[in-house]
């Protein structure tokens, strides 16, 4: 039982989708793989980030919804009148099988857009239309037929502030998307504002540390910048500045090291200058040395 296919049906395990025999070979999987556990845990807080966030509808579509409802409530009436003034002129009894559709037809569009209008303490909850499908396995039934089983990914849209916690937790998985670097770019801005919760600060790191994208590395050394003065974040930079194959970010990294002027960043800057082979980064590091009185080491 590979790993792969373990975390490929988490989803259909939490929401008992599983047959029988799946199920079981699930649980014996996780009984001996951590790195699964890992898994299970981060989809069941995924599922109960999206259960936990819930749209409203702006007023906009409410005041837009009520006037499509009105206008076609009119139509509706003056259709009715019409066919009424049309029999009246012929001298005939109106048709109640005539004005039966009409007024089926505005009863159908007053039941559809009072749903959508009308509060509930249980709104109505519309299944999102699949975007994509892939057949899973097939069974043969002794009946003849075959029974299908298909893996679904449906889209669906949330709402809210990155302060939140559902919407943020969302937003720190995208920051580690492995296959979109506009992707993590993004969610590392939305983050930002919010870089004095832990959790966060902790994306930025992650993110300076390991990300393979120069311009993500780039922007987790702006959403850190009111931290330079923290070990950790120091630490981080002392790292990039002296390992990272980015000129620019190395750049970024001496700026913010050397903004709070801190005995402790002399020695990583001497170490710098004696590794250092770009002649750019070389004179940058040199000039802040200088404005620190410190000296230049080897040099």
């Amino acid at each position: 039982m590979s790993c792969e296919w373990i975390r490929s049906v988490l989803s259909l395990f939490l929401y008992g989708e599983l047959s029988f025999e799946d199920e079981e070979r699930v649980h014996g999987h996780l009984e001996t793989c951590e790195s699964c556990r890992a898994a299970l845990e981060r989809e069941r807080a995924l599922h109960a980030a999206l259960d936990g966030a819930a749209l409203e509808p702006s007023p906009e579509l409410l005041a837009q919804c009520r006037t499509r409802l009105r206008e076609s409530l009119r139509r509706e009436s003056a259709r009715e009148g019409w066919l009424a003034r049309l029999w009246a002129w012929s001298g005939r009894p109106v048709s109640p099988a005539l004005l039966r559709p009409a007024t089926a037809l505005a009863l159908v569009a007053a039941g559809f857009f009072g749903a959508r209008l009308m509060p509930t303490s249980q709104p109505p909850a519309e299944p999102a239309a699949p975007v994509a499908t892939q057949v899973r396995y097939l069974q043969p039934e002794p009946s003849g037929g075959v029974r299908i089983v298909l893996d679904e990914t449906r889209e669906r849209t949330l709402l809210g502030s990155p302060g939140e916690a559902p919407i943020q937790q969302l937003v720190l998985e995208a920051a580690q998307d492995p296959s979109d670097p506009g992707l993590r770019l993004d969610s590392l801005d939305i983050l930002r504002p919010h870089s004095e919760s832990p959790g966060v600060r902790q994306a930025f790191l992650r993110a300076l540390r390991s990300d393979p994208n120069a311009g993500v590395r780039l922007k987790a050394i702006e959403g850190l910048r009111s931290y330079a003065a923290d070990p950790e974040v120091r630490s981080a930079l002392a790292v990039v500045l002296l390992s990272d194959d980015n000129v620019g970010v190395r750049t970024q990294a001496i700026d913010l090291l050397v903004e709070n002027r801190s005995p402790a960043v002399v020695g990583i800057l001497q170490q710098a200058i004696e590794r250092e082979r770009d002649t750019y980064i070389r004179e940058r590091v040199q000039k802040a040395l200088l404005e620190m009185n410190a000296s230049m080491g080897a040099f």
